[in-house]
């Protein structure tokens, strides 16, 4: 089963994330919401365990 991360609404720009991820792969923009690199993650899931706003959905790709 494939899947990704993707930050949906709700995201408060805490940055629990961003300090969670250990490969870099989320980026912020300022008190509008975090964005994940699709490229750099790994899937580890850091960032959904970390998120208090629950913002960071798990999305099964459908392929």
């Amino acid at each position: 089963m494939k899947f990704h991360y993707e930050v949906k609404r709700g995201c408060t720009t805490c940055l629990m994330c961003y300090y969670e991820c250990p490969r870099n792969a989320i980026t912020i923009i300022p008190d509008v919401t975090a964005v994940i690199d699709q490229d750099k993650c790994i899937r580890c899931g850091k960032c959904v365990d970390n998120c208090q706003a629950e913002a960071i959905e798990k999305i099964i790709d459908e392929k």
